[in-house]
């Protein structure tokens, strides 16, 4: 029986340590975003501006597209807020310039300390840029 104990806790502690997750450099996932699609990321230092909802982003900047002939244009998206969920403005300090949605949940917005303009964290998400990021978890630094 204290050998079976053993097998079994050693097997979740492995499984535990092989499915632990490495924080991701900020200008690693805002320069190759797509790389992260689907994917569980985990970025640190990043600031948390809930006072500023997100309505619009400019998914193109600071690159441009072909709208028609001879003509250019930033692609503008829209931030669809889902039920339950609260759009919130996320400023990666390696690339201030990187624009997505993200969102967070109701519950865990409330816990925000909102008086505060920025509020730096370590954030948890999955996601894509073109339906936006959702927070799983956030932990205030």
């Amino acid at each position: 029986m204290k050998k079976i104990t053993v097998f079994v806790l050693s097997i979740v502690a492995l499984a535990s340590a092989a499915s632990a997750q490495i924080t991701t450099p900020q200008s690693d996932f805002t320069n190759n975003c797509d790389n992260y699609k689907g994917k569980t990321v985990i970025i640190d230092g990043v600031n948390l501006r809930p006072k500023q909802a997100v309505t619009t982003i400019a998914v193109g900047a600071p690159t441009t597209v072909t709208v028609g002939k001879g003509s250019t244009a930033n692609v503008v998206a829209s931030c669809k807020v889902i039920k339950g969920q609260k759009s919130i403005d996320v400023d990666f300090t390696a690339n201030p310039s990187f624009a997505a949605c993200f969102y967070m949940k109701d519950a865990d917005f409330a816990k925000l300390p909102l008086q505060q303009d920025a509020i730096k964290a370590q954030i948890t998400f999955k996601g894509n840029k073109a339906a936006g990021f959702f927070i799983e978890l956030h932990k205030l630094q």
